[in-house]
């Protein structure tokens, strides 16, 4: 409630979280092992920026994956609009836990090019407001780079768009900051 815009607070649920967890989950599975550059199998050849890219491959491939399944009707408890939004929100939750570990990295990587593609932009109340249409677009161009870099084994593009585009930004970090100063727990201790 804190930063998505009220018109789409209502499309933050938790089965779109569930699904976007789930399918996360299922496209590690998913993907091409092997270069086809004959660079030897994908984790060679990103070397030390394998684990990051592979979580980043997971996040977004499996938000496409909800995503068709919605259109295909398999999933019918939300809607594609559900998904992204909640997704945009998962990101806000996940930056909490910082960003220099594998998952922190591809969390940033995802939020900062869903960002600079116009997947969501922020209202005059500071708010998060999601653009369906250029996220779908973002999405599958974001998918794009990331299975082509996995796919040429490109460790050197790896390693510099990790480089420019995996840091909590400015503007981020004061909502972050924003949140934690509101008290809200980072996670739940059972």
């Amino acid at each position: 409630k804190l930063m998505i815009c009220k018109d789409q607070i209502d499309n933050v649920k938790f089965d779109a979280f569930f699904s976007n967890v789930c399918y996360h989950e299922v496209a590690h599975g998913l993907g091409i092992k092997n270069t086809i550059t004959g660079k030897g199998n994908v984790r060679k050849a990103l070397q030390n920026q394998y684990s990051a890219w592979e979580e980043a491959k997971a996040d977004i491939c499996g938000l496409y994956i909800v995503q068709t399944l919605i259109e295909k009707g398999e999933i019918r408890d939300i809607t594609i609009e559900d998904a992204y939004v909640t997704y945009i929100a998962g990101l806000l939750r996940s930056v909490r836990f910082g960003a220099t570990e594998a998952h922190g990295i591809a969390n940033m990587m995802c939020f900062n090019y869903m960002e600079d593609h116009g997947a969501f932009s922020r209202n005059a109340e500071g708010k998060y407001v999601v653009d369906f249409e250029k996220a779908a677009a973002a999405i599958d161009s974001w998918a794009a780079l990331i299975l082509e870099t996995q796919a040429t084994g490109n460790f050197e593009f790896a390693q510099k768009y990790a480089a420019e585009n995996a840091s909590i930004r400015e503007t981020l970090a004061a909502e972050v900051a924003l949140v934690n100063n509101a008290g809200i727990p980072r996670d739940i201790v059972f």
